[in-house]
């Protein structure tokens, strides 16, 4: 990189002697002509001293490379060889860099009158479109260009599906609306082509479409062929899609098997997930509205009973996302009710006296709770009393009261008070 003379001088000490150089070459210019006419080669040199501690200029290689086009090439021949790309050296003032883009550079060979031969051919660098920037050098100079005779062939046009549609769809015909291409180029490259084909993107693609495709030349392994043309450069090309599957979201249906306990019930049953997805042809998915789930046993459960279970399908439907689910039977105590007789204790009554219930001395107690616990209760854990409260003597009237375990209630007590006789015994 090089950057003008003078730069150890400042911007003001130019300035300051510009502006001297002036004033004395206009005294110059009235008194001694010739004078003058050095002042204003002095004058010219002081600007472009300015300019350049202002703007300096740069010179060095320009970091994109270059690509390089044949022109001139003689009708009957073409070029067999791809061109390597060149490093450009150039000088520009610093602004000019700034402005530059890979486009600005045009580098060609010219190959006006060159027979059908490998050879080297000098490059030539032009820069379009910013003025003030010289190309000082290229690398390489010249490049190897091999020309061949030019040769003219029809293949036929293959339409290709690429990438992958959505869940049940699939891609029917793809067909070119033109049939076959003419392909030119270097005769060794030509022999080579098979056919020409369009590449088709159908990713995500639900419904028949019609695009228009890029033709490549493709070789018998299936590679692409460079550096010949294709004319038509692209072709319309019809793709069919096929919905062959849908998706479809089906409710589970549970199924329970036996009897709990005795005293027990099924309560609740539920599933998880509750409905799944599942995928197949619109017939078959057309004749089903639920999926039953093998059935659940509950056979003697006192308790809640859990289990995964298999989910079956009909036949030609398949899983989306899962395949089983876990089935939750609920299973409670069955609610019931039980009759009983009590005889009715008198409490708290004064010391040295006795209490006494007139009549039977019994009540009907009536109960409600869990089945298996009415059941499984023993006389002891019931009792029904009545508190005298510290009476000494007399008849009163005192309500019973009747005392169940948890989760037991009393419904009702017959007679609700009873008649008691407080005495000496």
């Amino acid at each position: 990189m090089r950057v003008g003379p003078f730069r150890e001088m400042d911007r003001a000490e130019a300035l300051e002697v510009a502006g001297e150089a002036w004033r004395r070459l206009r005294a110059l210019m009235r008194n001694t002509p010739g004078i003058a006419a050095l002042s204003l080669l002095l004058a010219i040199v002081l600007w472009y001293f300015v300019t350049d501690t202002e703007n300096p200029t740069l010179i060095d290689v320009y970091p994109s490379p270059v690509s390089v086009e044949p022109v001139n090439v003689t009708e009957a021949l073409a070029v067999a060889n791809q061109l390597p790309a060149v490093q450009v050296r150039i000088s520009a003032p610093a602004d000019r860099w700034e402005r530059l883009t890979p486009a600005n550079f045009k580098a060609v060979v010219d190959l006006n009158g060159f027979g059908a031969r490998s050879q080297e051919v000098p490059v030539r660098v032009e820069v379009e479109g910013v003025r003030g920037v010289r190309v000082v050098d290229v690398q390489p100079r010249t490049i190897m260009v091999n020309l061949e005779d030019l040769a003219t062939r029809q293949v036929s046009v293959t339409a290709r599906a690429v990438g992958s549609t959505p869940l049940g769809y699939q891609i029917g015909a793809v067909t070119p609306q033109t049939p076959s291409a003419r392909v030119s180029g270097p005769e060794s490259l030509v022999v080579l082509i098979d056919q020409a084909v369009a590449d088709v993107n159908v990713t995500g693609l639900t419904v028949n479409v019609r695009q228009n495709v890029v033709l490549k030349a493709v070789g018998t392994g299936g590679a692409e062929i460079r550096g010949v043309r294709i004319e038509p450069t692209n072709v319309p090309v019809n793709v069919e899609v096929i919905q062959t599957t849908i998706v479809r979201t089906v409710p589970l249906a549970v199924d329970v098997a036996g009897e709990p306990d005795p005293g027990y019930a099924v309560s609740r049953v539920a599933s998880s997930p509750s409905a799944i997805q599942v995928q197949g042809p619109i017939e078959v998915l057309q004749q089903i509205d639920r999926i039953r789930l093998p059935a659940v046993s509950v056979a003697g459960a006192r308790s809640d009973v859990v289990r995964s279970v298999p989910i079956p399908l009909p036949a030609g439907l398949s899983y989306v996302d899962r395949d089983r689910a876990t089935v939750t039977v609920t299973v409670t105590p069955s609610s019931g009710s039980r009759r009983t007789t009590l005889a009715v204790e008198v409490l708290n009554v004064a010391p040295g006296r006795v209490g006494r219930v007139q009549g039977s001395g019994v009540v009907d107690v009536v109960l409600d709770g869990p089945l298996p616990v009415l059941n499984a209760m023993l006389s002891g854990e019931l009792r029904a009393t009545a508190d005298a409260g510290g009476a000494s003597a007399g008849r009163i009237i005192l309500t019973v009261n009747v005392k169940a375990p948890d989760g037991v209630t009393v419904r009702s007590v017959l007679p609700a008070s009873v008649e008691v006789t407080i005495s000496v015994p």
